[in-house]
């Protein structure tokens, strides 16, 4: 008999203007990788880097923040379709909670931000 997989799936939100708020502290407590902030300026994404901030929280709500949060690392692949990157440390926590992928989806409109997680177990 197969294998049963498991999934848990995260949505989050946030208004624009409340990530515009909060986005000093997440570069402070680096939330994102020289590459998502140099793929995805503020000035011109910052919808993009919150949408990237939203599937972070969603996976660091889920494992106890206990990870650094640039060890998720959200690029667009050719497609321009968010893709994950998982550093060593994190994959170790990941597999200790039983996590064996994760995908993730981003849409805006002007002013609201969602965030969609899925968990794979």
């Amino acid at each position: 008999m197969p294998d049963k997989t498991s999934f848990t799936k995260i949505v989050n939100k946030i208004r624009k203007e409340d990530f515009i708020a909060l986005y000093p502290s997440l570069v402070s407590g680096k939330w994102f990788s020289e590459k998502e902030i140099e793929a995805f300026p503020f000035e011109k994404s910052a919808s993009s880097l919150a949408g990237r901030y939203l599937i972070k929280k969603a996976v660091a709500d889920h494992l106890g923040h206990e990870f650094a949060k640039s060890e998720i690392e959200i690029l667009n692949n050719e497609f321009g379709k968010p893709d994950i990157y998982i550093g060593m440390n994190l994959r170790e926590k990941l597999d200790k909670a039983g996590i064996k992928k994760i995908w993730c989806s981003i849409s805006h409109s002007r002013s609201i931000i969602a965030g969609m997680t899925i968990l794979s177990f």
